[in-house]
């Protein structure tokens, strides 16, 4: 059960006044701001900005949660902040623009039924469309079914949606998410990852990332050998974290030389990704844990220079069991994951090259939304065939929406438009 330390707000909700020229067709946005904290991290209401002394980053909790504590922990490495790091934050500021069509992933205000003792000045909820009307929504390892269907974000709304695991740009010393061995010839320095002398020519030498658990815990506990689905936002709330393997990865990388290479995988598989600068080539290989990955799962060629660019960006992503690889914005492979039978108890990330001219200049990793059920007894599926919208709060642990609603749905007649922000 969730155990709140204090009353927060469970949903997002809207102050909104209607802006604009009277008589203009359509009608104009409305503009408003975020109450609360379930749409979080996408949409804030008033906030702390924090500046982690440990690694430098900034990152930002609840106002109501945070007060709750003379520290908060960074998410990033796990140092501490006093209150002397906190800036208070107005909330975010949006627009209500009218929309008749409304699809998958949208964020929609919409007007419900008030519950006893709500502030009479919210004016609209905020939440996020999973399901649409005639679908029967269920969840599943922290996916979302439609129809038995597992749904797919597109790239697009994943990077909306993902939540910061780590930034290699920002590391406390010493680091605690990559741990370099004296035998290992990779270096962290200024920053940068590099290579200090290959132990053999043409071979992968890797360095590993380690997830660690940057979470107010009653008692201590070993850290986890998979991600899990912490927020930083939320820093009085005590909860089981679920684990998942489903992360977002960018690498900016200058390769000069050799191959550049990232591994994938959880307890049951393991890829091999490998990109190389003289050939351009491009190459998946895969295998199980703990093994070196030989079978070939696909191999293509990459129309760029990579030599002549100063820095290569490349995007992997694995959510929803789909993965995906980009280089520099062009797709370079999709591939759908079969559905897990039993729940992650690892996240496998590794990254390496073949040659010194490899340089990993920037890591960051993301995590996915991971959807759970509500802590109430409620049937696995809930049809909103009949009532329209199935909505959700992008603080997942947090928000009160379909959820738990006796009647899930949003209907069409009560949504007020799109919620529009930067």
């Amino acid at each position: 059960m969730r155990n709140f330390a204090t009353s927060i707000p469970m949903s997002a909700f809207l102050i909104a006044s209607l802006m604009g020229v009277i008589g203009c067709n359509p009608p104009p946005p409305r503009l408003g701001k975020i109450v609360g904290s379930s749409m979080s991290p996408t949409l804030r209401g008033s906030h702390y900005s924090i500046d982690c002394p440990g690694c430098g980053i900034q990152f930002s909790c609840d106002l109501v949660q945070a007060d709750e504590r003379a520290t908060v922990i960074c998410p990033n490495c796990g140092s501490t902040a006093g209150r002397d790091r906190w800036t208070p934050i107005d909330a975010d500021p949006v627009s209500i623009v009218p929309e008749s069509e409304i699809k998958r992933w949208d964020i929609i205000a919409f007007k419900r039924e008030r519950s006893s003792g709500m502030n009479p000045e919210y004016e609209f909820m905020t939440k996020r469309v999973v399901g649409l009307p005639g679908e029967a929504i269920q969840f599943e390892n922290g996916n979302v079914f439609a129809n038995q269907v597992l749904i797919s974000k597109p790239l697009e709304i994943q990077k909306q949606m993902r939540v910061l695991v780590c930034d290699s740009n920002h590391q406390a010393t010493p680091s605690r998410n990559w741990i370099l061995s004296p035998e290992n010839p990779w270096e962290y320095v200024n920053g940068i990852f590099q290579m200090q002398s290959p132990a053999d020519k043409d071979q992968f030498t890797w360095f590993d990332f380690h997830f660690q658990k940057n979470y107010f815990q009653a008692k201590t506990s070993p850290d986890p050998p998979a991600c899990e689905d912490y927020y930083g936002y939320n820093q009085s709330l005590s909860r089981k974290l679920n684990r998942t393997d489903e992360v977002f990865v960018e690498l900016n990388a200058a390769i000069q030389d050799g191959s550049l290479g990232w591994r994938f995988g959880n307890q049951d598989e393991l890829y091999e990704f490998r990109i190389n600068q003289a050939s351009s080539k491009f190459q998946i290989l895969v295998g199980k844990p703990g093994e070196t990955p030989q079978s070939i799962l696909y191999e293509t060629e990459i129309l760029l220079d990579l030599k002549s660019l100063q820095s290569t960006k490349i995007e992997f992503s694995s959510f929803d069991r789909v993965l995906r690889v980009i280089a520099n914005g062009t797709e370079l492979w999709v591939y759908r994951r079969d559905s897990m039978d039993s729940p992650v108890t690892q996240t496998l990330l590794s990254f390496g090259a073949s040659s010194d001219g490899v340089k990993f200049e920037q890591i960051r990793i993301w995590r996915d939304i991971y959807y759970f059920d509500s802590d109430t007894a409620i049937e696995a599926s809930r049809d909103s065939s009949n009532t329209g919208f199935f909505v959700i709060g992008d603080n997942v642990p947090l928000s009160h929406d379909s959820r738990h609603w006796d009647s899930p749905g949003v209907g069409i007649d009560s949504i007020q438009g799109k919620v529009i922000f930067e």
